[in-house]
């Protein structure tokens, strides 16, 4: 991993405050009917999911070690709960369902203790996915609580000056208001510990949520492109860079992600009991429309894949899916050598990153789709 992270550290280093130069990362760069024949199927309407993050040595952990210390942040599942909600895949949104939780451990945000509390879905979450995958998008209703046995921090999602924020109070105080903005900087900030405990508590669920849609589009991707997988064995993207562009350079190399696929069931094409993997080269996805994107560098595997297609008005549509733990490996999407990075656009054409959500990922989750989901809210 370190030498990938040193790489990526020197392409984010000469990448600050320069004129973008975009490259496609589009999947429509493929042919569309270059599929399995008869395999291609669309998402239904609504699908409902159950995400589990492990315990143990597999938990979900984002860390980050620079002159300002070390950080560690394990979150997961509890044994009496879980993480649910409905994805409405054509609307490109998702709600979270009320009761949802994550329990987490966090060591180095504000003190070098490790600091246990759990965050907990009080009303439903709505989010709307921006794209491409791997996008960052803001709730825009929904509350949840962050609570260590102390203290108790409600959050709630409210408009705000005409954009999405949020409404913070302390163990059932005065509420105060701030942007989405301004409350996801309070991570690393001197803020109050309890606003900064509350604002890492919305970073877990802003991550989960993103990668539900991530799992989502790749299973559409796996769909749609079964054929380049079939006769190629995988698919490899062009993603957004973030060096200014001084001509063709056959020694700098080409930011992609790569999609590829083991026929594990050997019946000849993408379906259950297949493993793939994504392995992302400093691929930052951006658009235009939006001033945040992220940086991902290293791999996801996704193995014990599972799919479910049924015939619904004369077409083929899938009604379910997820990836889970199997025989070889503990848990179904699984981080290796993997590094994420928050880019912020400043101003059209300047970037910087945020150190604070600069994180090595490791461990990671199943995750199961089913319908019926219900109503696009």
């Amino acid at each position: 991993m370190k030498g990938r992270l040193i790489i990526l550290a020197g392409l984010l280093a000469g990448a600050l405050s320069i004129s973008l130069f975009t490259v496609s990362c589009d999947v429509d760069d493929y042919d569309p009917q270059a599929v399995v024949p008869g395999a291609e199927a669309k998402l239904i309407e609504s699908l409902g999911f159950e995400l589990d993050a492990p315990q143990g040595e597999n938990r979900l952990r984002f860390q980050r070690s620079d002159r300002m210390g070390d950080r560690d942040l394990a979150v997961s599942t509890p044994d009496d709960g879980n993480f649910s909600g409905v994805l409405f895949p054509a609307a490109n949104r998702l709600l979270i369902i009320t009761g949802s939780r994550m329990d987490a451990v966090a060591a180095g945000f504000w003190s070098a203790v490790a600091d246990s509390f759990s965050v907990v879905v009080q009303e439903d979450i709505l989010i709307e996915e921006e794209f491409p995958v791997l996008k960052e998008a803001t709730p825009s209703q929904g509350r949840f609580a962050v609570s260590d046995g102390d203290q108790s921090i409600l959050v709630a999602f409210v408009p705000v000056s005409g954009q999405n924020g949020v409404s913070l109070s302390l163990d059932g105080g005065e509420p105060v208001l701030y942007t989405i903005d301004a409350f996801e900087d309070f991570i690393g900030s001197s803020a109050e510990i309890w606003k900064r405990k509350a604002s890492l508590g919305y970073f877990i669920l802003d991550y989960l949520m993103g990668q539900i849609f991530f799992v989502s589009d790749t299973v559409n991707i796996i769909e749609t492109h079964g054929g380049n997988l079939v006769s190629d064995g995988g698919i490899t993207f062009r993603c957004d860079s973030l060096v200014q562009d001084p001509g063709p350079d056959p020694l700098r190399p080409e930011f992609t992600r790569t999609l590829s696929w083991s026929d594990l069931n050997t019946s000849g094409i993408p379906d259950s009991g297949d493993g793939f993997q994504w392995l992302f080269f400093a691929c930052w996805e951006n658009d235009l429309g939006d001033l945040m994107g992220d940086l991902a560098d290293g791999i996801i595997d996704l193995s014990g894949f599972t799919i479910e297609r049924d015939q619904q008005e004369g077409r083929q549509v899938i009604t379910g899916f997820g990836f889970v733990s199997d025989a070889g490996q503990p848990v179904g999407v699984l981080y290796k050598d993997f590094t994420w990075v928050r880019i912020e656009e400043e101003f059209p054409g300047s970037f910087t990153f945020d150190p604070f959500k600069d994180f090595a990922i490791s461990g990671g989750f199943n995750i199961v789709f089913s319908s019926p989901g219900g109503q696009v809210p």
